[in-house]
């Protein structure tokens, strides 16, 4: 035997825990190739064989650290905790919402615990109450509001000591912004939606800013799954990313790592979301670098064409419609000549968001 495959199955450790989560591995590539030589050496002397060369298959950890997509946020999807009205007590509000003011006025970093624990317990008073028709719906209202106001005041108390309390990443869940980010999950990230896989997900920038969000991240196709809320944590699996708070008109970047080239080949183009730009790195030993190529991405007219439609006969028709606007008097020469030069210009433009 000249040759032997040992085949693949070498892990990824994903989440750099070195344990035996789905999305790491308790071993190094080392040990494994120590093992794998040890064995098939010990086998060889054994029988008296020659020692054949060995042959590895295992490309997505040889392919995973080669490539990081590096992605934007766009801006922030506004959810119900981003507008919520101010309550105002009035005399005749039944006791349980005058107490939950109280709560929300008093809390402070001493108490947060104890009284958001407080509000727990008034909140399910207040259900309960409005089942037994004794509180109006306004007055249901008032309270939830109230209730989701002292949960961001006692998380923002938590956060700021040194031992978050774990009992409140539901409400870091509930409460997370939603920042839509310029890519396309099935096309560059393919396996966090099929199978669940986790990917590092890192700011690129600013990251000495001390006011931080929690976060989910949600990409420009029309899909609900379109979606990261799953993030890697050396614990466990957290359900949102702390990231610098967005500033809109600021361009704020973020990498995800560990995709390699398996998520590129088993992207699709849903949405028709094409390839995105593409730079090729080379690193030097010396820890310098230089862009060897940039390779430019789909454009619009080329996802046309890939759903088999004619690029060239759609622009045909345009001009044409545009003729008969002209000759119609419903368009000048200049407006018609116009729409068509952007009607081209659009045609060359990335499927993504400029």
């Amino acid at each position: 035997v000249e040759f032997l495959d040992i085949g693949g199955g070498l892990g990824v450790d994903y989440d750099g825990s070195k344990t035996r989560t789905e999305s790491s591995m308790n071993y190094t590539v080392q040990e494994f190739a120590n093992d794998v030589v040890y064995t098939v050496q010990t086998v060889c002397d054994e029988e008296g064989a020659p020692h054949p060369n060995l042959v590895t298959e295992s490309g997505r950890m040889m392919t995973a650290y080669h490539t990081v997509l590096v992605t934007s946020i766009r801006e922030e999807i506004e959810t119900f905790a981003d507008d919520l009205p101010e309550v105002t007590i009035d005399e005749d509000d039944p006791q349980v919402i005058t107490e939950m003011k109280w709560l929300l006025d008093e809390l402070n970093g001493k108490n947060y615990f104890e009284y958001y624990h407080d509000a727990l317990e008034h909140k399910d008073e207040l259900h309960t109450q409005f089942n037994l028709g004794l509180v109006s719906l306004e007055d249901r209202a008032k309270g939830e509001v109230l209730y989701w106001e002292i949960c961001a005041r006692a998380l923002k108390e938590s956060e700021q000591t040194r031992n978050p309390n774990e009992e409140f990443e539901d409400v870091k869940k509930i409460l997370a912004a939603k920042y839509l980010c310029n890519f396309s999950l099935f096309r560059s990230a393919p396996d966090s939606w099929a199978i669940g896989q986790l990917f590092p997900v890192v700011p690129l920038h600013r990251l000495q800013d001390a006011k931080i969000d929690f976060a989910t991240l949600v990409d420009v196709t029309c899909d609900s799954d379109g979606k990261i809320d799953k993030f890697v944590d050396l614990r466990d699996v957290k359900e949102t990313l702390e990231l610098p708070e967005w500033k809109e008109g600021n361009d704020y970047f973020l990498g995800i790592f560990l995709i390699g080239a398996y998520q590129e080949v088993m992207g699709s183009y849903h949405n028709l979301f094409g390839l995105p730009n593409e730079a090729s790195i080379h690193i030097e030993t010396d820890g310098r670098f230089h862009v060897a190529k940039i390779i430019p991405g789909s454009k619009i007219q080329d996802m046309v064409s890939f759903a088999r439609y004619d690029a060239g006969g759609l622009k045909d028709g345009f001009q044409k419609r545009l003729s008969i606007q002209v000759t119609e008097g419903h368009l000048s020469q200049q407006e018609a000549d116009k729409l068509l030069q952007h009607y081209e210009s659009a045609a060359s433009w990335t499927t993504y968001l400029d």
